[in-house]
C-alpha cells in the first residue's frame, strides 16, 4: 500500500512553481506533471447543505499534484506510470448535489482506489504499437488503465484541470466506465478512422467485482471549417448490479455519442454528447445530453486563453423515487499566465449553476458555484 503525506510537497510546488522543470532523463525516459489548486464557493438558492442549521453557503479548497513517468524502451513500446497526491476534498465533501462540482481526483478518491489497498497510484501500464502499413496501426495496452482516456473523449469537454470542472461536462456520467483498474484496450487506426475495444474488471458501489466491455468507433472529419471528431460507443457489464427490487442479477448496458467540431478553424468550436442506459438497473440517471461552445483567445491576440460554455441535462429512471432530473450550466474563462519552454501556468475563473429536481418538489436543490483554478504544468 502506498501512503504518503504530501501536504508539504504540495505546498512547496504551489508556492514555488518555477523551481519545477520537465525532465528528460534520457531519450527514452521522461517525467511530467501538473500542480492544481482549486477554491470554490457554493451558494444554495433552494434547499440546504446543512439541515440542522440551514447553512446555504459553503466554501472549500483542494490541491492536487499529478506526476507522470514515461519510459520508451524502443519506438513502438511505452511503459507508463501516473500517481496523484491531494490535499483536501473541496466541495465534494459538502456539496448536496448528485454531480460533483469538481471532477478531479481528490484526497478520498485517492485512497483505497476501487476498494483495493492501493493509494495514489492511478495508472501503470505497458503499450505496444504495431505499424501494419501506411496510415494503419494496431496498439495494445494492458495494466492499470483509465477508460476515459479512450472512450467518450472530446476535444472541448474532457479535462477537469484544463476545461470544465463539473463531472456532467467532463465526461458522460451515466456511462459508468471504471477508471484506474485492471484492464486492456486494443486500438485500431486507419487513416481518419479508429476502433477501440476495451475490457476492465473493477468493483461497483455494493463492493461486487464486475467485468465491463466497451467498443467505440470514431471518425476524424476535415472540412473547410476545421477539424471534427465523431464517436459512438456501446458498453455492457456482466450481471453484478442490483435492480430496483434489490436483486443483484442485472447488467449495465448503454450507448453514447461524443462529437466535437471546429466552426471557425482554431478559433471557435462546439461539442455534443448524448447517452442512454438500460433503466432496469438501480442508477441515478439513464438518459443524458450535453452541448457547448469553446472560444479560443486567438481572437483577442492570446492563443493560450479560452472561454467555455456548457449545458447538461440528466434524466433519472421513473423508478427512482427521489430524483427526477439534474441540470448543469457551466462557463469558464482561462488565462495563460506564462509559458517558458516546458513550464506553463494558467488561471481559470469558473461559474456553475446546478439543479437537482426531486420527485417531491420541496426536496429540490439548486445553487451557484463560483470557482478559481490555478495550474502549473511541466
Amino acid at each position: 500500500m502506498i501512503r504518503i503525506n504530501v501536504s508539504a510537497l504540495a505546498l512547496l510546488l504551489l508556492l514555488f512553481p518555477l523551481s519545477v522543470h520537465a525532465v528528460d532523463i534520457t531519450d527514452n525516459l521522461s517525467v511530467s506533471g501538473t500542480a492544481t489548486t482549486v477554491y470554490q464557493w457554493l451558494n444554495l438558492t433552494k434547499g440546504y447543505t446543512d439541515e440542522e442549521n440551514g447553512t446555504k453557503k459553503k466554501d472549500r479548497g483542494s490541491a492536487v499534484i499529478d506526476f507522470n513517468v514515461s519510459f520508451k524502451p524502443y519506438e513502438q513500446g511505452e511503459l507508463f506510470l501516473r500517481a496523484s497526491f491531494a490535499k483536501g476534498d473541496g466541495l465534494k465533501a459538502v456539496s448536496p448535489f448528485v454531480l460533483s462540482p469538481n471532477a478531479d481526483d481528490l484526497l478520498h478518491d485517492l485512497k483505497n482506489i476501487n476498494g483495493h489497498s492501493r493509494d495514489h497510484l492511478l495508472e501503470l501500464w505497458y503499450a505496444h504499437k504495431f505499424e501494419l502499413q501506411k496510415e494503419m496501426s494496431l496498439r495494445i495496452q494492458g495494466g492499470i488503465i483509465d477508460s476515459t482516456a479512450f472512450i467518450d473523449d472530446n476535444a472541448y469537454a474532457n479535462s477537469e484541470i484544463q476545461q470544465f470542472m463539473n463531472s456532467a461536462l467532463v465526461n458522460n456520467p451515466i456511462a459508468n466506465r471504471p477508471t484506474y483498474d485492471a484492464g486492456a484496450v486494443i486500438e485500431f487506426e486507419w487513416d481518419k478512422f479508429h476502433l477501440r475495444v476495451l475490457g476492465m474488471r473493477s468493483k461497483n458501489d455494493i463492493e461486487r467485482k464486475f467485468n465491463i466491455a466497451v467498443v467505440q468507433a470514431g471518425y476524424k472529419l476535415d472540412t473547410e471549417l476545421g477539424e471534427g471528431n465523431y464517436r459512438i460507443y456501446a458498453y455492457t457489464t456482466d450481471r453484478k448490479f442490483p435492480d430496483w427490487d434489490g436483486d443483484v442479477n442485472k447488467a449495465l448496458k448503454g450507448v453514447g455519442v461524443s462529437f466535437d467540431q471546429q466552426l471557425i478553424k482554431d478559433t471557435l468550436g462546439a461539442f455534443f454528447r448524448a447517452g442512454w442506459q438500460d433503466d432496469s438497473v438501480k442508477t441515478d440517471y439513464h438518459r443524458m445530453f450535453s452541448f457547448g461552445m469553446n472560444l479560443n483567445g486567438i481572437i483577442w491576440g492570446r492563443k493560450g486563453d479560452e472561454i467555455g460554455l456548457g449545458y447538461a441535462y440528466l434524466k433519472s429512471p421513473s423508478k427512482n423515487e427521489e430524483l427526477k432530473h439534474s441540470q448543469v450550466f457551466e462557463s469558464y474563462i482561462k488565462f495563460r499566465l506564462f509559458c517558458y519552454k516546458t513550464l506553463s501556468s494558467d488561471i481559470t475563473f469558473d461559474y456553475q449553476y446546478i439543479r437537482d429536481r426531486a420527485r417531491e418538489s420541496r426536496d429540490t436543490k439548486a445553487g451557484n458555484v463560483y470557482g478559481i483554478r490555478l495550474n502549473f504544468s511541466f
